[in-house]
């Protein structure tokens, strides 16, 4: 059986504790997001979050962030890769044992719009040609319009110059400031500082910095008994000149290649994968099933352009019960969570992080619960 969890951001978040501890929930998905990126997390701190937890096992480390010195391969990451070890020692003797990352440079997930009023009175977020006019028109990324169909940057000047100022503003926002899980916020110029480095980074050459990662972690990983499971791209495809190379069913299988063990796994999140039109999710679950350490479940409903909102999870372009029948009929117990939510209810006169809301999410769980225990009962005996 799949073993649902939540995700918590720790005391800061508007959702208190008590309230996931009255949620139908085996665990918690949390990490230390005050300490900063490349520090070693000791053994005092991750008692401390483990006392925060008031008794909830602690499932899933979400995440170990991956430093940028170490995805450019930078004269520091020798230091940056032991702290990383340290940081799996530390967990491990404190029974914390899957651990997930992304290997993205500067952004994490990345969404252009936060709050997209859809029927029903909620909201959703939404990535879509904004992004084009971001990165062409507000940010004006050198070369920027050589990365888009000519036809593509056409639209998206159409669109640049219908937007109001505070449009405007609200992209270059949710762009710069930081999504819930990122570690870090900019403004225009410290981020054309922060992405420099990657437009000089070819694909090829990012996907050594990757195995290189891999070599030196997957071992400390296999020895203290420690699940790694990478985050796919989200959204899975380059995003303002960044290089994006966990992102379809082949970058999979080369990345599980490169350090060929178990403890070098996969967090299948559909939401991410399914943005591409071009990636088949039950099949992605079917190959890579033995390498799967975390589910995020989460739905779409992609657009043209390289566009997507994020709907309800049984509602989108991912077939999410061929997905997790794939999983049911495997018997594989892992943890899952639901991936983001719509905000319903008291949500919307309070705090949440985007995304990260209690109701819409405790639908969510609700759903996949729901839809778990409908295939199981039609599965043969």
């Amino acid at each position: 059986m799949m073993i649902p969890t939540w995700r918590w951001y720790g005391p800061p978040d508007p959702i208190t504790i008590d309230e996931v501890a009255a949620l139908d929930i085996q665990g918690v998905v949390t990490a230390l997001h005050h300490l900063p990126n490349g520090a070693v997390w000791t053994r005092e701190a991750i008692k401390q979050r483990k006392q925060e937890l008031q008794g909830l096992p602690w499932s899933v480390v979400e995440s170990v962030p991956v430093h940028e010195g170490i995805k450019q391969n930078a004269d520091a990451a020798p230091e940056l890769l032991a702290n990383y070890q340290a940081c799996l020692r530390n967990l491990a003797a404190e029974g914390v044992t899957t651990v997930c990352y992304n290997f993205m440079p500067v952004l994490d997930w990345t969404r252009t719009r936060l709050a997209v009023p859809v029927p029903g009175g909620t909201t959703v977020a939404l990535y879509g040609l904004d992004l084009v006019a971001f990165d062409c028109f507000i940010l004006a990324r050198e070369h920027a319009a050589e990365d888009y169909p000519a036809e593509i940057v056409e639209l998206a000047a159409d669109h640049y110059e219908s937007m109001t100022a505070a449009d405007r503003e609200e992209v270059s926002a949710t762009m710069l400031k930081g999504l819930p899980g990122s570690e870090e916020s900019f403004d225009l110029a410290s981020f054309r500082d922060a992405i420099a480095p990657y437009l000089h980074i070819s694909r090829a050459t990012f996907k050594d910095n990757l195995q290189r990662f891999l070599e030196a972690v997957v071992p400390t990983a296999t020895e203290e008994g420690i699940k790694l499971t990478i985050h796919p791209d989200d959204p899975p495809w380059p995003v303002v000149g960044l290089p994006r190379i966990v992102s379809t069913a082949e970058d999979i299988r080369e990345l599980l290649a490169m350090v060929d063990a178990p403890a070098n796994g996969l967090c299948l999140c559909t939401g991410s994968l399914g943005s591409r039109s071009d990636n088949d999710l039950p099949a992605m679950a079917r190959e890579f099933l033995d390498r799967i350490h975390f589910v995020h479940l989460r739905n779409v409903r992609r657009a043209p352009h390289e566009s997507f909102a994020e709907s309800g999870h049984l509602q989108g372009d991912v077939n999410m019960a061929a997905t997790v029948r794939e999983l049911v009929r495997a018997g594989v117990e892992v943890p899952y969570r639901p991936d983001h939510g719509f905000t319903l209810f008291g949500d919307r006169q309070r705090r949440t992080n985007p995304g990260y809301s209690l109701y819409g999410r405790m639908r969510g769980l609700a759903e996949l619960q729901g839809l778990q225990a409908g295939l199981r009962a039609s599965s043969p005996a």
